[in-house]
């Protein structure tokens, strides 16, 4: 691996960010979790320069939780020129952005399309960088779910999904950061893979959901018609160990999948250990 001594977290906060600055931080480099709680902001571009100070390396984890085409445009591209503006100037060595695989092949999501975008602001800044594609994170179900509910109904594209744990996320994240630049994509996914119906029936016998799951072949991925492989990799740089019935024995598997219903339960048994 290669010897950095400093690096900053972009969205260190989040689901993602926040794992890789642990295991930063543990493998023994200095790391900023840069956000706007710590006074970062990618959009204005408040706090870059300061933050990027000495970085040899920059993780860009950051996201916008929207599907309004503008709203996206407007942060991931401005939020990536202000990035590669502030790395130039502090001479980071490496930049890693944390995309999706099949950004590249698929048309009509809004949210690719921005990230696509994303990572051109990137591979054209300069800067040494490598793009880390994943697939979706076991973390997201439910709201994988929740948009494809009618009724009682989730209706799936007949499509293939390779889902992944944040955890493993991070790991391989940490690892490609610690590396020497690719100047190109790596690809990140999780052990399995498998159609969209199956996961969420798995998912939903794991979390007694009593919705029922069916293929609709006019579903699309929020507005991306998907061939049966565009959004699984073509090969796995690196690849997640924990397969899903394995995640959710973890207490934070739980409250991601289980919501307020974890939360109650969790009170319950405290409840009755007090009495």
């Amino acid at each position: 691996m290669t010897k950095y001594r400093k690096a900053v977290v972009l969205g260190g906060s989040g689901l993602i960010g926040s794992r890789v600055v642990d295991r930063l931080r543990k493998s023994g480099v200095e790391v900023v979790s840069a956000s706007r709680r710590t006074g970062v902001d990618t959009l204005t571009g408040e706090g870059l320069d300061k933050a990027f100070t000495d970085a040899d390396v920059v993780v860009d984890a950051s996201d916008v939780h929207s599907f309004d085409k503008e709203t996206l445009r407007k942060f991931f591209t401005v939020s990536g020129e202000n990035v590669a503006r502030a790395e130039v100037a502090a001479g980071v060595k490496h930049h890693v952005t944390l995309s999706i695989v099949g950004v590249d092949r698929i048309r009509g999501n809004p949210y690719y399309a921005a990230k696509l975008a994303q990572e051109d602001m990137a591979s054209q800044s300069g800067v040494p960088f490598t793009i880390a594609r994943s697939t979706q994170f076991y973390e997201f179900f439910p709201t994988i779910a929740g948009g494809f509910t009618t009724g009682s109904v989730v209706g799936l594209p007949n499509a293939l999904l390779q889902p992944i744990a944040a955890d493993d996320v991070a790991v391989a994240l940490v690892d490609i950061a610690l590396s020497p630049p690719k100047n190109g994509p790596v690809y990140i996914a999780g052990p399995e893979r498998d159609r969209f119906d199956r996961w969420l029936t798995r998912v939903f016998k794991l979390t007694d959901d009593p919705r029922s799951v069916e293929v609709d072949s006019k579903a699309t991925w929020f507005g991306a018609t998907l061939e049966n492989d565009s959004i699984v990799p073509k090969q796995t740089d690196y690849s997640g160990h924990l397969k899903l019935e394995e995640w959710f024995a973890t207490p934070e598997a739980k409250r991601a999948l289980l919501g307020d219903r974890y939360a109650e339960a969790v009170a319950a048994i405290e409840q009755e250990r007090e009495t």
